[in-house]
């Protein structure tokens, strides 16, 4: 009686183990490199994290997945701290592209932006 019950049980527990899902998104290293920068805000671990960020666009391409949400407004808003006002609009208009639902939020940085760097 044991042994009639073993065989569908375990057979029922291969097919659940064997039906995970596939990532949506290609995350890299977002998550320890964005705690060390927030545990420690230097210039190290903010290359480390920026560095991370261009490794998620780049292997999302070749994986063939969606750049998660926020990388490339993240990618933005560095650029916008160094100046680069061209990179930044840049970087914003794709999330906005990719994640339609931010173009307000973006925008109104956009703005501030350029209303910020012609004062």
């Amino acid at each position: 009686m044991i042994t009639k019950m073993t065989v569908p049980i375990i057979a029922l527990i291969v097919c659940f183990v064997g039906c995970k899902p596939d990532a949506l998104y290609y995350w890299g290293d977002y998550s320890e490199t964005y705690y060390a920068y927030k545990k420690s805000p230097n210039a190290e671990t903010l290359a480390k994290h920026k560095l991370a960020l261009l490794k998620i666009v780049s292997e999302s391409t070749l994986r063939r997945k969606a750049v998660p949400p926020g990388v490339y407004a993240e990618l933005g808003y560095f650029a916008y701290q160094e100046g680069k006002m061209n990179e930044s609009n840049s970087y914003f208009q794709k999330e906005i592209s990719l994640y339609p639902e931010s173009s307000i939020f973006l925008n109104r940085i956009n703005t501030e932006s350029t209303r910020g760097a012609s004062q």
